[in-house]
């Protein structure tokens, strides 16, 4: 039997990522084009070329390969280190080296450590979003409804930009708040989970929610198909937002908006964190590694712990009134129901008091019931 090899090529590298989410398909060409540039410019040469030229060399001389290979990844990464931050670079060169690996080129992770050098990363405490700042951001969306109601959303319950851009009208279920069914396919792990939007957020939502059809987006308002591109719109939206109300702060060490549109999903989590703790939170911001009893728990038992983190998650001071007020309606109305149940308890109880009393008196004789 023959077994037909066929040389691999790097459009068929970028066949092979079609399958793959649009993240992360973007980000594996994003590294494949500068990989290819840096081929073009540095040696003369297609990355189908080098790569072919390695494992030439490979079996050849394998010390002279494994030279030759981490001097050419050397010389990419002192190329780009000063193009892009440290995190970035490190992300590209996980990228890259999935592409050689598509061609036979094996890198191994201890010779990764050992044989190159790269910038180290700078790490500056992350900004949190305070409520004060949400409420500015929120109350500028005044005239568009669907963004004001995408930033409270997306701080209301811990999803991504780019899956509350895909949510449709179909992926609402209305209990006493409004559940959202994140499909898979709308996810970064392809993991589909639900969760919870406040109440204030699904007041603005119904104001427009009537005149949307089952399959339109319900937090995003557009005819773009590519979410990458809806993702980075809103990202431009909100960096314009942030310099209209001075809230424009950066890092120094990358110059990246301290504000950003992944602000409001930690706002969520850390008053998550907070409330009901982080593999609470882990769960429902869709990340791994959480306790599986949150798996088990009905959507009753959801909810409720929901209602309870809601109060720490509204921006508006109405809001958090109106929640209380509810919460003492609820309060009293289970206080009500248990005063019920105990004079109920306490009748019965009575009445069965006299009834052994009667049957007593009878068997006595001293109680003539004829």
């Amino acid at each position: 039997m023959s077994i037909i090899r066929k040389n691999r090529t790097t459009e068929d590298y970028k066949k092979k990522l079609d399958i793959l989410p649009i993240s992360t398909r973007n980000g594996k060409l994003d590294a494949l084009k500068k990989f290819q540039r840096f081929c073009k410019e540095h040696h003369n040469i297609t990355a189908d070329e080098l790569c072919k030229e390695l494992l030439v060399l490979k079996k050849q001389n394998e010390s002279e390969y494994t030279d030759t290979l981490y001097d050419v990844l050397q010389e990419w990464i002192n190329e780009y280190s000063n193009l892009v931050n440290p995190n970035t670079l490190r992300t590209l060169f996980s990228n890259v080296r999935s592409f050689i690996y598509y061609f036979g080129i094996k890198t191994d992770s201890q010779d990764v450590n050992q044989l190159l050098s790269f910038p180290r990363i700078q790490k500056e405490e992350k900004y949190p979003l305070k409520h004060s700042e949400l409420l500015k951001i929120v109350n500028d969306q005044t005239r568009n409804l669907v963004r004001k109601a995408l930033y409270l959303a997306c701080s209301s319950s811990g999803m991504r930009i780019g899956e509350a851009v895909q949510i449709k009208k179909s992926d609402l279920e209305f209990k006493e708040r409004i559940q959202i069914n994140i499909r898979p396919s709308y996810t970064k792990t392809q993991t589909g989970r639900s969760v919870f939007i406040s109440k204030e957020c699904q007041h603005i939502l119904e104001s427009y929610l009537d005149d949307l059809d089952s399959e339109d987006t319900i937090f995003y308002k557009g005819n773009c198909e590519n979410i990458q591109t809806r993702d980075s719109s809103e990202s431009g939206r909100l960096s314009e937002c942030l310099i209209r109300l001075n809230l424009g702060m950066k890092y120094s060490s990358n110059g990246r908006h301290k504000i950003t549109t992944h602000s409001f999903r930690a706002f969520f989590f850390t008053q998550a964190v907070r409330k009901h703790g982080e593999n609470y939170a882990h769960k429902l911001t869709g990340h791994g590694g959480y306790l599986m009893q949150y798996d088990r728990m009905t959507d009753e038992e959801k909810l409720k712990l929901y209602i309870e983190l809601e109060p720490e998650l509204v921006v508006f001071d109405t809001s958090k009134q109106n929640l209380e007020i509810e919460k003492l309606k609820v309060q009293q109305n289970d206080e009500i129901k248990m005063m019920n149940d105990e004079m109920k308890l306490l009748k019965s109880e009575l009445a069965e008091q006299d009834k052994r009393i009667i049957e007593r008196l009878v068997t006595e004789r001293k109680l003539n019931l004829g």
